[in-house]
């Protein structure tokens, strides 16, 4: 998937925070904050600030 295929977040700061990432965090936080949001009931802009938590809880994961 190309970046600019990847929906922009609704924050402006976590915009600019994703637009750094890999393609493989990328994907994760999107398909993170789908979850959350159509399967959790959050708003978008919720569900993509728990996303960033996720990713961020990952990489501090991966080696």
């Amino acid at each position: 998937m190309e970046e600019s295929d990847f929906p922009t977040p609704l924050d402006p700061d976590i915009a600019r925070w994703a637009a750094d990432l890999d393609a493989n965090a990328r994907e994760f936080f999107n398909e993170r904050a789908g979850i959350r949001e159509y399967d959790g009931g959050l708003s978008r802009a919720d569900a993509e600030l728990e996303a960033m938590n996720d990713v961020l809880h990952w990489l501090i994961r991966q080696p």
